[in-house]
This record gives C-alpha cells, structure tokens and sequence, in this order.
C-alpha cells in the first residue's frame, strides 16, 4: 500500500509539471508568425478630394483625414463668389496657381482634340456630377516635375447660384506633379500610388458648384 501511495504521488507530480509546461509555452508568440498580405496598391477619394491607400492585416483604407479648411474667393467687382481648400490633400501633387482665376465670357465654343503635351494642350469635354465641363490640360516638363495648367469651363446658366448671369464662367488652374523616379522607396511607390490614383475632377466640381453670384443675393 505504501508503494502504491508512492507510485500514485509521482504520476501526479509529472501530470502537473506537464500542465505547466503547456500552459507556459502556449501563452509565447509564435517563432514564425505568419507573413501579412500586402495589400492592393489602389486608393479610396475622400470628401476632402484627397485619397487613403489601404493598410492593415484586412487591407481596408485608411480613415478619411479631416479635410482642409475652405475658404471663400470673393471678387466685388465682378459680383461673384466660390469655396475653395486650401490644399487639395496630396503629397506629391501641388498647386502652383491656387485658388483657380475664373474669367466669364458670353461666346464660348468646346472644340475636342489636341495633345497635352502640344501648346494648346488637349480638350474633351466631361460631365462630373451630372455638369457638363469643356476641360482642357496643358503639360510641360521642368525641374524634375511635370507642371499641368488645367482649364473648365462650364455654361453659368447650369449652376444654380449663378441666379441672372450669362455667359460661360472657366476656372483655371495649375498643378505640379513631382516626378516619382526622383525618390527612393517607399516615397517612390507612395508617389506612384498618389499619382495613378489622382483626379482633381470632383474638388473641382465642388468648387464650381459653389459659385454664387453676389448681385443676386443682395
């Protein structure tokens, strides 16, 4: 009986050790955690025109940043006014000629065709938001960027704060475009990923949109 006693205390005392052992061992890391996926290369347009690439171990994108502070172009001349950011949320595209210069002209004729690179530059003409935009780009080469003159133009009588104004209202603009090769990685990728991504379309629509003439409101 006493070796029985005996026999039965030691299996006891290596059952527990053995719990123990587990127990520690099963609360380290792995040595070899698995590799995270990397994620699409794409990128998600924010409210602000700005863009989030995605990131996590579920590469979904990033929070939307608060957006920059818009500020109001007023011209008391010509009774008019619109809201423009004061960045449009890039790193490496720039505004050179910012906010844009709106000219109104009465006649105005959208004649597709061109090159960008050509001095006239290459119109199309666009619809954005259900508005209709004679867009034509202008690009040339300088310093290590690629500098891009932008102008839309579009009908006065298709905004509704434009109230009684004729005409054809075109917002110009320039943006500079900082060549990717220029940079190492990870800055080269994240220019590149800013860059295949980029519109300026819908910041400028929103601009547009809020043109309202100052005469009608007095």
């Amino acid at each position: 009986m006493k070796k029985t006693s005996v026999g039965i205390g030691a299996v006891i005392i290596v059952v527990i050790a053995a719990v123990v052992y587990l127990s520690l061992n099963s609360s380290k890391e792995p040595s070899n955690p698995p590799a995270q996926t990397a994620c699409p290369q794409d990128a998600m347009l924010c409210p602000d025109g700005s863009y989030v690439a995605r990131t996590g171990p579920q590469c979904t994108f990033a929070p939307c940043p608060v957006g920059p502070a818009w500020k109001t172009m007023s011209d008391p001349v010509r009774q008019f006014s619109f809201q423009y950011p004061e960045s449009i949320g890039t790193t490496y595209i720039t505004p050179t000629d910012w906010p844009p210069q709106v000219q109104i002209v009465s006649n105005f004729t959208c004649t597709p065709g061109g090159s960008e690179i050509a001095q006239a530059g290459v119109t199309t003409q666009e619809t954005i938001n259900g508005h209709t935009y004679c867009v034509t780009r202008e690009s040339e080469g300088a310093a290590g960027s690629i500098y891009t003159q932008y102008a839309y133009a579009v009908n006065l009588s298709t905004l509704a704060g434009a109230g009684t104004m004729n005409g054809t209202a075109i917002f110009t603009f320039s943006l500079r475009f900082v060549q990717c090769a220029n940079y190492d990685d990870p800055q080269r990728t994240e220019c590149e990923t800013e860059r295949q991504a980029f519109s300026i379309d819908q910041t400028i629509d929103k601009i547009i949109s809020s043109f309202v003439s100052t005469k009608e409101s007095k």
